[in-house]
């Protein structure tokens, strides 16, 4: 569809598929309300199959448009036009965290803990408008290059007088390797389904790999169901008590032990280990295991994250001094100090610039 106009709005690229079609990027080249000439905009257009299922297409549209917040990608409108049935959404600049996921291959915990704060904010303002989203997943959390954190498709959010078992296809709604286990019995979905999937994003940035990969549909349900997972303090020793505590708390197979809502777990990351939910926490560990709280290891090469351009510079001057050419005895090393990294040299004055990573 590249190149093809959809009235208004001129079709730029695709920009991937979703659950329920695909999502392009257009430019706004005639008249469209609310919107000026030369608007980006992403034109979600649904499968034709999905606008005769359960009401989809106009749930969406009015459930996104009811919502009008930063960490939130933004509805504008439904239409259709030469038998296309799609949304007018907010283009966003950025990366999914699926990947952002493969570039990293694991994502450092500061950035993780940020990535969880913002999403809380998001699923807030959903909460707050009656909405529970129920396919939270990297796939659909978009981070930009400033690093704002934007969750997106409602597609089968608030499903209607509809329990959440299987869809009238004999695919379950939503992605089952996220979905919470209540999401798989007969009753109420509530909000905190979104907080048992943010803890498996959480989990799978921070780790990278997923608890429940798989798939047999009922294999994966089965261990969502009944299988603990493995402590990411594990599998990752870097990870801090504090962060791991969080994920595996979302992780609980009762709803009733997660944390009640994403305002309580946003104020939890906002304070980290000084909030009050991690002093009486880390009290129980103790009491529990006998032993203090674990400390991270830090490796000997420490990976160093977001500030390419000052690492090549440090670089260059490396490779100048151990040539002889340039600034003589200068000498690299790295320390933590104040969760950061910070390159500094313990020669001449010349050589004492800082530089934090």
């Amino acid at each position: 569809m590249e190149g093809e106009r959809l009235g208004p709005y001129q079709i730029d690229r695709e920009l991937g598929s979703v659950g329920m079609g695909k999502v392009y990027a257009a430019t706004v080249v005639g008249r469209a309300v609310g919107l000026a000439l030369g608007d980006r905009v992403a034109l979600k257009i649904v499968h034709p199959h999905l606008l005769e299922a359960q009401g989809f297409f106009m749930r969406e549209a009015q459930l996104g448009a009811s919502i009008q917040h930063e960490n939130v990608v933004r509805t504008y409108m439904c239409d259709a036009l030469a038998s296309h049935h799609f949304l007018v959404m907010e283009y966003v600049e950025g990366q999914t965290l699926t990947a952002l996921l493969h570039e990293l291959d694991k994502v450092p915990e500061e950035l993780c803990r940020h990535v969880g704060r913002e999403i809380c904010c998001g699923l807030s303002a959903i909460h707050a408008a009656g909405i529970v989203h129920r396919d939270l997943k990297p796939e659909n959390v978009l981070i930009t290059e400033e690093h704002v954190v934007k969750v997106m498709d409602l597609g089968v959010a608030r499903l209607a007088d509809e329990q959440m078992r299987l869809s009238q296809t004999g695919a379950f709604v939503g992605s089952v390797e996220y979905a919470a286990p209540e999401q798989f019995e007969v009753g109420d979905v509530d909000a905190r389904c979104d907080l048992h999937a943010l803890g498996l994003l959480l989990y799978e940035l921070s780790c990278g790999q997923h608890p429940y990969r798989g798939d047999d549909f009922r294999g994966v349900m089965k261990r969502v169901c009944s299988e603990s997972p493995r402590r990411i303090g594990e599998i990752h020793p870097q990870l801090s008590a504090f962060f791991e505590e969080v994920v595996h708390t979302l992780l609980a197979k009762s709803r009733d032990d997660r944390f009640a809502s994403a305002d309580e777990l946003l104020a939890i990351l906002e304070e980290g280990e000084d909030s009050d939910w991690w002093h009486e926490r880390a009290r129980q560990l103790q009491a529990t295991t006998k032993r203090p709280i674990r400390r991270i290891r830090i490796p000997r090469e420490t990976a160093v994250y977001g500030r390419d351009k000052e690492l090549a510079k440090l670089t260059a001057l490396y490779e100048q001094a151990k040539s002889g050419d340039g600034q003589v005895g200068c000498c690299w090393k790295v320390k933590r100090g104040s969760g950061s990294l910070v390159w500094w040299t313990n020669s001449s004055a010349d050589c004492s610039k800082t530089a934090r990573t």
